[in-house]
């Protein structure tokens, strides 16, 4: 014959717990804490007609949507014009020019963070394409950043064939698109005089 199993003890409550928390708190003690490496990844459908500018790119070409009421020109197409309030279609869109200007630029200094992989200071400019359109968060691979600056007169760099993808490109990223465009060289033509880029800085 077995014994009878004897009740657990009493569990102390959440208030009681607390309590023995605060208590065994010195706050005089060091500050503590630990590294905790995390990964997140977002996955998003591309609205249609970033879905036609990626597939584009895979094709080696920029596209746009040119607005029907004022002119200006954006890319990736947006499927409005802000300024205008007005929708801009199929019909609205054109191909652009894969030469331009640069018209500013911003020196990014790398973080050592965990994970990180650049180590030396690099330049991300804002274009004006010929013909209209602009593009911004291009690359200048091989160009020292003390040599950016704006007018420089650059071409693009479309990456190879077997390479290229369009993975990065999101409803968000205003022409990024480091997966089919490796970047842009100089053209070796004289900087464009500031009045055909001035009004047009971002």
């Amino acid at each position: 014959m077995t014994d009878a199993k004897q009740p657990d003890a009493k569990q102390p409550d959440a208030k009681q717990l607390a309590a023995k928390q605060e208590e065994a708190v010195d706050p005089s003690a060091p500050v503590t804490g630990m590294d905790y490496f995390m990964k997140l990844e977002y996955h998003e459908l591309l609205c249609p007609v970033v879905r036609e500018f990626a597939d584009a790119l895979m094709d080696k070409r920029l596209i746009g949507h040119k607005c029907p009421k004022c002119g200006l020109i954006y890319s990736p197409p947006r499927g409005y014009c802000p300024i205008c309030t007005v929708q801009t279609t199929k019909a609205d869109e054109i191909e652009i020019q894969t030469h331009g200007i640069v018209t500013n630029y911003t020196v990014v200094t790398p973080v050592q963070y965990y994970g990180q992989e650049e180590t030396e200071p690099f330049a991300k400019v804002s274009l004006q394409l010929d013909g209209g359109g602009t593009l911004s968060l291009q690359d200048l691979p091989g160009v020292p950043v003390e040599q950016v600056h704006p007018g420089m007169r650059v071409e693009i760099v479309w990456a190879p064939d077997d390479e290229r993808h369009v993975d990065d490109v999101t409803n968000r990223s205003w022409g990024s698109a480091e997966g089919a465009i490796r970047g842009w060289k100089p053209t070796g033509e004289a900087d464009a005089d500031p009045s055909e880029y001035s009004d047009k800085t971002f």
